[in-house]
């Protein structure tokens, strides 16, 4: 994004005057009208630049939000799911579906692990009739 440069004229500054903070008393040390002109170009500047870094990391976990969506077979293009936010009850599409898939494989796991004894037990009993 571009950084253009900021110039606060005295009309400006006259505007900005003309809403008092509700938080900060009049003379208050934080107020934007105790800084000099090049000081608030400066705080432009640092607003903009941590708005572009939101927006990057937004937009970079978004991309991963989407990327898990499609594994899981949402298509976040065209879906009626709200991907990016839990929903009321602090449940989401792809957490439960991910849940789902875990469970189902510990399912299976032990499925594995029941017919691989059952295989075992097998060729004990075969190994002891042929004897």
């Amino acid at each position: 994004m571009k950084h253009e440069r900021y110039i606060i004229n005295d009309e400006e500054i006259a505007l900005l005057n003309q809403y008092d903070g509700i938080e900060n008393p009049q003379n208050g040390p934080c107020r934007y009208d105790n800084f000099d002109k090049d000081s608030l170009a400066m705080f432009c500047r640092m607003k903009d630049r941590s708005n572009d870094l939101f927006i990057k990391r937004y937009q970079a976990a978004r991309e991963v939000i989407d990327l898990i969506a499609k594994t899981v077979g949402i298509n976040p293009a065209d879906t009626s799911f709200w991907l990016y936010a839990p929903d009321i009850d602090g449940s989401s599409p792809i957490v439960g579906i991910i849940e789902e898939w875990v469970s189902r494989s510990g399912e299976k796991a032990q499925l594995k692990r029941k017919v691989k004894e059952l295989e075992q037990e097998n060729s004990v009993l075969r190994s002891l009739i042929q004897k």
